[in-house]
């Protein structure tokens, strides 16, 4: 898991890496803009998916957001008998990010895979409720702004 901060010393760059599972990962309260999590978090339950986002919570500052970057099942979800991981469809993480208080401002879909993998997506996830949510997975956009800056 990477998590990025900035400090006078060396802006705009990650300078935290820790090598914990994520089940024990507490954050730092407020010290994060953006805490982002790609290709980890099929290794936990669905408790322990909740549980890490509830903790982590405490980690960003305000107006602070998560980046989940993850391979989406097409449906429901798909167990990985080699590495013990699980693929969730889009609706299953949906569900799992309002079992964490976690409100979607902008899905993007990752372009350029085979057809023959798991499609992936990006989701940005606040702690309050956006005034519009973006998705950028279909060719038609929404023309109106939000308060938050520009994320993906």
């Amino acid at each position: 898991m990477k998590v990025g901060s900035q400090s006078k010393s060396v802006a705009n760059h990650a300078v935290n890496f820790y090598c914990i599972p994520m089940q024990e990962f507490t954050p730092d309260e407020g010290r994060y803009d953006v805490i982002w999590i790609q290709w980890c978090i099929g290794h936990l339950t669905d408790a322990d998916f909740v549980a890490f986002f509830n903790r982590a919570k405490v980690g960003l500052k305000p107006e602070g957001f998560f980046v989940l970057k993850e391979n989406v099942a097409r449906d429901g979800f798909v167990l990985d008998k080699e590495d013990h991981s699980v693929t969730r469809s889009d609706s299953y993480f949906r569900e799992l990010f309002k079992q964490a208080g976690l409100y979607i401002y902008k899905t993007k879909a990752q372009k350029g895979f085979p057809q023959e993998l798991f499609p992936v997506k990006m989701y940005a996830l606040t702690t309050e409720p956006p005034a519009i949510v973006q998705d950028v997975s279909h060719e038609r956009r929404s023309k109106r702004r939000t308060k938050k800056s520009p994320i993906m």
